[in-house]
């Protein structure tokens, strides 16, 4: 195209930043499109006939037209910067590229100079420049995280202020290091660090919660996370690690479960405030029955009626050991040591719940307690399954106002079967469904669907704390189970729960053969007791067994009596004595005899004063009330394995 024409047709293109000149061999402008924003002061014919240099400020750029013939072999244009002269003094940078157009002679016939205004280009670099600056400043001045940047391999390249504060290390402490430093010394050998860069590498994030350490050498816990960055091609530029300390994390977690332990115990303790008045009913009965049973033996014996009289000394015995049960059952039910691995008796709960709910629910509330004669045992606390049976029991009687039919069941079931509506975990074989019915008003939707939650009651203000039913869900999906509640307005309200009981895992424990004859004659046995009535009773037993029997009312008088003879076999003691208790006074004594065997009793149910596994030797704990068969089997188990 001649060079009129390319004038006349005045080069059309989309962009606004780029102007097209036509050079003759010498350098001077025959055409031109000139690219809108950057020439738009400049009229076309004043461009026309011009020297391509005048239009720059600067010197070097005469040289281009050499640099472009040089270049040319290469296939190349020749390029370079400049700042374009424009009216008014102003000035624009521009890059410049030159393109050599050869006629059929050897020398060039013109060349094609492109000139490309990089201002926009430039705003955008400052934009990014300052968006980088934006973000370091953030990054930097981040408090509670600790942020910093990493090569591919590893190594600090940048440190903010988070990171100073949570380790200690200041920029130039840390920033050419490995991050690997943070890490205590069996991370670091354990091979952690490098660990989480290949998964990150690989996956584009890895996380991990341990200890990191900081400059001073204390240990804090932290959760680490590192992030891949690539370039656009793909190609690793490096992690990014973001660390944040988790000690006021675990401080809120142990404040949050002793809370939870607190919220626990004080339902335990509002279960025991319902139980009470039918428990002190129960226990006066029982002895009532013993005063009564009591006083008709003496009189028969009087008449030397001895076989009325052992009738009713049998009778007050039974009545006694059920009141010893009534206030083992409370004691239990009071407990804060609570043990989730315990195998625990569904059916046998059930039965002996209902001892203690009958008088409870009131003579106008009908329960029925069945169950199959076959069950398998659960994973979970006997204690806290009685307590959640409690609250459901006396919200069922609060609900029927005192007068109506309650009853308890359990079945086995799985996840599979129709009639369970709630989801259960699939990885459980079997459940043990336990059912607990009423015939009282029952709930609307709305009702029901929020029964679960804490603080949630419909009782009048004062008579309920709404964590009865929240402490029940959280008992058993803590257990691996699930709760449901089925109820309408007028038909009644089933809850059930839902214990997992994979008999393949939990096998139930092989009964136990009937305990031979105690043979204990000619044993040496200190009996340490400061109830006297008591001391007496259970020496003059082991006596009529024919063992030699010493007694002792106190820790240091029972230290007296060991040290007056040579070799002992049993030390039976209470665990709460004048002077010393039980534990202290069996460690002294083996510190004379380590052979020695030693039943500790006491009238707690707490787990915390039945602890013997810390004591050195054979020893066994007994609770009060028991009777003496309880007593001589454990006397004979731990004699009968010293020979």
């Amino acid at each position: 195209m001649p060079p009129a024409s390319l004038h006349n047709s005045r080069f059309h293109s989309s962009s606004s930043d780029c102007a097209i000149f036509v050079l003759d061999h010498r350098g001077h402008i025959t055409a031109c499109h000139e690219g809108g924003a950057l020439f738009s002061t400049f009229e076309p014919r004043e461009l026309l006939g011009r020297h391509y240099a005048s239009l720059y400020a600067g010197d070097h750029i005469e040289a281009l037209l050499d640099a472009a013939l040089h270049a040319h072999s290469t296939g190349r244009p020749a390029r370079t910067e400049a700042w374009l002269a424009r009216k008014k003094g102003r000035r624009a940078r521009v890059e410049v590229a030159i393109h050599v157009m050869k006629g059929s002679g050897e020398g060039p016939r013109s060349f094609a100079m492109i000139v490309r205004d990089l201002q926009p280009d430039r705003k955008v670099h400052d934009h990014l420049r300052e968006c980088e600056r934006r973000f370091r400043l953030f990054a930097r001045n981040v408090a509670d995280y600790a942020i910093c940047m990493l090569d591919p391999q590893g190594i600090v390249l940048d440190w903010n202020f988070g990171a100073q504060s949570m380790a200690g290390y200041s920029a130039s402490d840390i920033i050419g290091q490995p991050f690997s430093m943070l890490f205590e010394e069996h991370r670091r050998v354990g091979g952690l660090p490098s660990q989480l860069l290949r998964t990150a590498m690989q996956n584009g994030r890895a996380n991990t919660e341990c200890e990191l350490l900081r400059a001073n050498g204390e240990r804090f816990p932290a959760e680490v996370i590192i992030e891949a960055i690539h370039e656009s091609d793909g190609s690793l530029l490096g992690f990014a690690q973001i660390t944040r300390d988790c000690t006021h994390k675990q401080v809120t977690e142990r404040r949050l479960h002793e809370a939870r332990e607190q919220i626990v115990h004080a339902q335990k303790i509002e279960a025991i405030g319902h139980l009470t008045g039918g428990i002190a009913h129960d226990f006066n009965n029982a002895l009532q029955g013993i005063i009564s049973s009591l006083e008709l033996a003496s009189l028969c014996l009087d008449h030397r009626h001895t076989t009325q009289a052992k009738r009713h000394v049998m009778v007050s015995l039974d009545a006694a050991l059920r009141a010893g049960r009534l206030t083992q059952r409370l004691l239990s039910l009071a407990r804060r040591q609570t043990t989730s691995t315990h195998r625990t008796n569904v059916a046998k709960v059930l039965l002996s719940m209902r001892e203690l709910l009958e008088r409870t629910l009131g003579d106008d509330i009908t329960l029925d307690v069945t169950h199959p004669d076959e069950l398998p045992w659960v994973a979970c606390d006997s204690g806290q399954l009685e307590s959640a049976l409690v609250n459901l029991a006396v919200n069922a009687r609060d609900a029927m106002t005192g007068h109506g039919h309650l009853s308890m069941t359990c079945r086995l079931c799985s996840a599979d079967d129709n009639s369970v509506q709630v989801q259960l975990d699939r990885s459980h074989e079997t459940y043990i469904e336990i059912s607990v019915a009423d015939d009282g008003p029952g709930m609307c939707e709305e009702t029901r669907r929020r029964a679960f939650e804490p603080f949630f009651t419909t009782k009048p203000e004062g008579r309920g704390t709404g964590l009865g039913l929240s402490m029940v869900y959280g008992f058993v999906t803590q257990h691996g189970g699930a709760v449901d509640i089925h109820s309408m307005p007028g038909a009644g309200t089933s809850v059930l729960l839902y214990l997992p009981c994979d008999q393949a895992k939990l096998e139930n424990p092989t009964p136990k053969g009937q305990p031979t004859a105690p043979d204990l004659r000619g044993c040496h046995i200190l009996v340490v007791e400061d109830n006297e009535t008591i001391r007496h009773s259970v020496a003059a037993r082991l006596r009529q067994l024919g063992c030699h029997v010493s007694e002792a009312a106190s820790g240091d008088e029972a230290l007296a009596v060991l040290a007056a003879r040579p070799s002992w076999d049993l030390l039976l003691s209470d665990i709460d004595l004048p002077t010393m208790d039980g534990y202290d006074l069996c460690c002294q004594a083996r510190k004379q005899f380590p052979e020695l065997r030693v039943i500790l009793m006491t009238g707690y149910a707490d787990s915390e004063r039945l602890d013997v596994s810390e004591l050195d030797g054979p020893t066994e704990a007994l609770i009060k009330p028991f009777d003496m068969g309880d007593l001589l089997a454990k006397a004979q188990l731990l004699l009968q394995a010293a020979h």
